[in-house]
């Protein structure tokens, strides 16, 4: 994703409104995304500010995630907004920096979509998950395993819990 900022380098004050769409084939920059479903689509605008240039956009993109419980595919609408501000000193650490009359959005779209998608994904709120022991999805009917494993190593606080005992 580019813009071309060359009609309002030198004046300052000047703002230059933009409307970008680009097909990310990757999903590797974020774990949770297997792939993206429509390209990702950013507007907005770019201003001079003494120099600087202030990007504020809005984008949106559908992506495929996997259901934290179950592990189906489950398609997501995610909404960001961008809100950066480019110098071609790239003189601190809050300012991206770029060369010539082209701004590259790519890499500040990816970090504000990986910001923007939510932390657990599930296909429905009653989905049953997997068995831990089997790996069948529960959704599809129940399995006959025993679920009533302790690990050995927390054998000493189970006594804590046991209700006929005072504490």
């Amino acid at each position: 994703m580019f813009i071309d900022i060359s009609e309002i380098l030198t004046t300052k004050g000047a703002s230059l409104a933009f409307n970008v769409s680009e097909e990310i084939s990757e999903a590797g920059f974020s774990p949770d995304v297997e792939k993206f479903l429509s390209p990702v689509k950013v507007e907005g605008t770019v201003t001079n500010v003494n120099g600087d240039f202030c990007v504020y956009a809005k984008g949106c993109a559908e992506v495929q995630m996997s259901c934290s419980r179950c592990l189906k595919p489950v398609n997501r609408n995610v909404k960001f907004n961008v809100d950066e501000i480019f110098s071609s000193t790239g003189k601190d650490e809050e300012t991206e920096a770029f060369t010539g009359n082209i701004i590259e959005l790519s890499s500040v779209v990816k970090k504000c979509i990986l910001f923007s998608l939510p932390m657990k994904v599930v296909c429905r709120e009653d989905c049953k998950g997997l068995c831990p022991v089997c790996g069948k999805d529960l959704n599809e009917g129940s399995c006959n395993c025993s679920t009533e494993y302790i690990n050995p190593k927390f054998e000493g606080l189970r006594s804590l819990f046991k209700i006929d005992e005072e504490v």
